[in-house]
């Protein structure tokens, strides 16, 4: 929603967006839901009730990989059959999530309890979550709103906590997805906690905005588990030469991007059904990162010039990975030639995403400082709207260079080179999205939003330099191989390639798009 002179509310995505938004993410979790407290009530209870759980686990797994059908797929559980059913039973039977269903039956009976536990309350959490963000039903039912909600705050916890007990006597390599999933649930896991606290701080402050913006963080969260599946399946089925442990690989190198996105979906739709609230002053914690935004100006422009200089040695002069000792200890062999022979076959390209990306990078820190001194009531000056635009254009022509680099280095991700170009065609196509989201509410004058799409923007352009050196980072540490035949020297760095959108997403909860619009 943006605001024109009058002060009446224009939607920024419309309400038929918001509903099918709504209706996706409702029914996606509902049934995430349901099929988590059939696990729960299934195997994972399976252990408790049963003296040789184990044996019968195995004894199963031994007849299904004889005779993967969808009859031998129900004894693992309405997750794997379903996934099954949606694709076929031998992609499950050649994975090693079948073995992991083993791997529960053996666990200690400590971790056992704290698995069933999280996955009780997770469920009832997947269930109810998604209703506390239609407006309508909040709007017409409050007392049930917050008969869930308070059934939400407990629960949450309790689910989070136990997750984060069971990682801490968990080693990596017993969990399916390796150390990427190991640091992304502890991320996830703590992100959510705080959520939740500061959730309901703003409620004891009377600060709605606020807490509406916090339960968001905190559901997308807790989506994490669910869009993994749904991930696994949607891939499968465009993918479906692809095994599952490479598709694996993929989905937790967008889940960060992506949980995100469907948090600040689920703000953006909301603040379409509120009136504005132009006097809401700024929270405290806004106005200190706003100065300090302004103080550390010559440091985020030495920093931006760092990206630059990375991105312009990665693509320019050495032409991809190829050569740097570091990436050669973590990454596969194909992945590197396959990339250096695209970027050395396409000097111009490389030459034009550095550019626009630097660009746009050092335009997006003048534009936003500029932005962030002006008052709701002031237009916007000839210039900031030139050099927004300016801005908007060398960011979509980055986007689309880069999904352009990522469908030729190969789109479809393979077992030798693991996500292939999917990170550059996934963060290409955000950062495309984003630009055209900032010209519009550059066209529309909405400095809120003008401001709130371009954090996004900023943090999005260095991900290729974030990338480089989080690799050079974690060449520090010694991986075992299993860890590096698995993938995860490549797929940590990519997860944490857009970990700048966590600072996105904190300012979308403190700044004015929230305050005023909701």
């Amino acid at each position: 929603m943006s605001m024109n002179k009058n002060n009446v509310p224009v939607h920024f995505l419309g309400k038929v967006t918001g509903v099918i938004f709504m209706l996706i993410i409702t029914l996606t979790m509902t049934i995430a839901g349901i099929v988590a407290l059939s696990e729960a009530k299934g195997r994972f209870m399976l252990p408790f009730t049963s003296e040789n759980a184990t044996e019968q686990m195995q004894k199963q797994l031994d007849q299904v990989e004889q005779d993967p059908t969808l009859e031998n797929m129900k004894p693992f559980g309405m997750e794997l059959w379903g996934l099954s059913k949606m694709t076929e039973p031998s992609r499950f039977t050649e994975s090693k999530l079948l073995q992991h269903g083993v791997y529960y039956t053996t666990m200690s009976t400590c971790n056992k309890i704290l698995m069933l536990i999280h996955v009780l309350l997770g469920s009832f959490c997947m269930l109810l979550g998604s209703f506390q963000f239609w407006p309508s039903f909040r709007k017409k039912h409050m007392k049930v709103h917050r008969t869930i909600g308070a059934i939400y705050l407990i629960s949450v916890p309790i689910a989070v906590v136990t997750s984060l007990l069971y990682l801490a006597n968990t080693a990596p390599h017993h969990i399916y997805d390796h150390l990427v999933a190991w640091i992304a649930l502890w991320v996830f896991g703590i992100l959510s906690l705080v959520s939740i606290s500061m959730a309901v701080l703003a409620l004891k402050k009377k600060r709605i905005f606020e807490h509406q913006a916090w339960m968001a963080a905190s559901f997308a969260c807790l989506m994490v588990a669910p869009m993994l599946r749904w991930d696994w399946a949607l891939l499968a089925i465009i993918f479906p030469e692809i095994d599952q442990e490479t598709l694996n690989l993929v989905t937790m190198g967008i889940m960060l991007p992506e949980t995100i996105l469907i948090g600040y979906g689920l703000i953006v739709i909301n603040r379409q059904y509120l009136r504005p609230m132009k006097q809401r002053k700024p929270h405290a914690f806004a106005e200190r990162a706003v100065q300090k935004f302004h103080t550390l100006q010559p440091v985020l422009y030495v920093l931006a010039f760092c990206s630059i200089a990375a991105n312009f040695y990665y693509f320019s002069l050495n032409n991809g990975l190829a050569g740097l000792s570091f990436a050669e200890k973590l990454l596969p062999t194909a992945l590197i030639q396959r990339e250096h022979t695209l970027l050395s076959s396409s000097s111009l390209l490389n030459v034009s995403l550095v550019l626009c990306t630097g660009t746009a990078l050092l335009l997006g820190l003048y534009i936003f400082n500029h932005l962030l001194k002006k008052s709701a009531q002031n237009s916007l000056t000839r210039q900031e709207i030139a050099l927004s635009q300016i801005l908007a254009i060398f960011a979509g022509i980055a986007g689309v260079i880069a999904v352009y680099l990522g469908w030729n280095i190969g789109l479809a991700p393979q077992n030798l080179i693991f996500s292939g170009g999917t990170m550059y065609s996934v963060y290409g196509a955000l950062i495309f999205i984003f630009a055209i989201a900032f010209l519009m509410a550059t066209h529309r004058q909405n400095v809120a939003y003008m401001k709130e799409t371009l954090v996004f923007l900023m943090s999005l352009l260095p991900f290729t330099s974030i990338f480089l050196l989080t690799l050079f980072i974690l060449s520090f540490f010694h991986l075992p191989p299993d860890y590096l035949d698995a993938g995860q020297g490549f797929v940590i760095p990519v997860g944490f390639s857009t970990a700048l959108l966590f600072l996105a997403f904190s300012y979308v909860i403190f700044g004015q798009a929230t305050r005023e619009y909701n």
